[in-house]
């Protein structure tokens, strides 16, 4: 090995402390960042610091000349995989203005039309000289990571890509193409789709003015009454209408118009409720707690649907704590279950490949 290379490895090996801590909170940020712009994420974020066999073979793989390990753009990486082609754009937007880039890259470029591969974007950055003034983060001065930006359809090509060792149409058997190319059309195809329902959503929403007090409930429906009747500064991103959906279904509130009954009937208790919340929150041994800095700042306590539950709560009384209780004992038993196989299969997980 050449004194160089030895040098390159004494170096690493000294800054991978920092670098880990840099990795780590990178991906914090990250993480609040989406999700204080209430974008969904299709996984949670993963985040690495590059190993020294990984540099080592890409040195030799790429002939690349380093004067200094942190001269590497991937040293540290993040990445971020959402649902859909909409939330790409936002993501990349939020980055552009969050840190300071060094440099972009859209791998589709490089594509022709009648070529496939895997898509991805890559932002290779460093964090703003602003935030150098805050302590913690002081340290990270001179520190950059790539950021590879994609959807789930195209992460589940990038990783199936990178386990066959299908990343060039040239490397693959020819018996073999006409099925990975396939592949590739179906999962570009449900990008697409996902997108034309988003859409159809969006003009459903904006067509549906007027509803007759008797239509029955949708997510979409139930959204709009609840942004309409109650506290607007109270909604979370995101609220679970769908399983809120099915308490009102339950207790037979099914269209609008039943809808609105409970509201307009329990509405002053559900905000007497908030208030107490609000006064109690952050009391010694006090029923509640505020986890969310944010919602703090906003002053306000329960979601929608934590408002709507106090509401049925109050009017069912002993018929909504008996479904209650039987619900969350459904849901601890089925966490439960989730958690062993977790375990059981951890013990057989191995280290996720190294990015593409």
């Amino acid at each position: 090995m050449s004194d160089e290379r030895n040098d390159l490895e004494a170096e690493y090996h000294l800054i991978v402390p920092v670098a880990e801590k840099f990795c780590k909170a990178l991906a914090e940020q990250c993480e609040e960042l989406i999700q204080t712009n209430g974008i969904p994420l299709g996984v949670p974020i993963e985040h690495r610091v590059k190993s020294w066999k990984s540099i080592s073979d890409k040195i030799d793989r790429k002939s690349l000349q380093l004067k200094n390990i942190r001269d590497l753009p991937d040293l540290v990486g993040i990445r971020l995989i959402v649902l859909f082609i909409r939330d790409l754009e936002k993501v990349r937007s939020l980055l552009t203005k969050t840190f300071k880039v060094l440099d972009r890259e859209d791998t589709q470029v490089r594509l022709d039309v009648s070529q496939f591969g895997y898509q991805s974007y890559h932002y290779n950055i460093r964090i703003p000289d602003s935030w150098l003034s805050v302590p913690s983060l002081a340290p990270f001065k001179g520190y950059s990571a790539e950021i590879q930006l994609r959807t789930v359809a195209q992460h589940i090509w990038a990783a199936a890509s990178h386990v066959l060792q299908y990343k060039q149409e040239e490397g693959i058997p020819q018996p073999v193409r006409r099925s990975i190319h396939r592949v590739s059309a179906l999962l570009e195809t449900v990008d697409l789709e996902f997108e034309h329902a988003l859409e159809d959503r969006d003009q459903y929403r904006n067509e549906t003015t007027k509803i007759e007090p008797d239509t029955h409930l949708n997510v979409d429906l139930l959204e709009r009454i609840l942004d309409s009747f109650l506290p607007i500064a109270n909604k979370s991103v995101p609220e679970p209408y769908a399983e809120l959906l099915e308490d009102l279904t339950y207790f037979g509130i099914s269209t609008i118009k039943d809808l609105k009954v409970l509201i307009d009937s329990q509405l002053p208790y559900v905000l007497e409720k908030e208030a107490v919340a609000i006064a109690e929150a952050g009391k010694k041994d006090s029923l509640y707690h505020q986890d969310s800095p944010e919602r703090k700042a906003k002053g306000v306590f329960f979601t929608h649907a934590g408002l709507i539950r106090i509401a049925m709560n109050e009017k069912f009384r002993g018929k909504w704590n008996e479904y209650a209780k039987e619900k969350f004992s459904r849901r601890a038993g089925r966490e439960v279950v989730v958690v062993k196989r977790e375990k059981n299969g951890a013990a057989q997980q191995k280290d996720p490949p190294d990015k593409q």
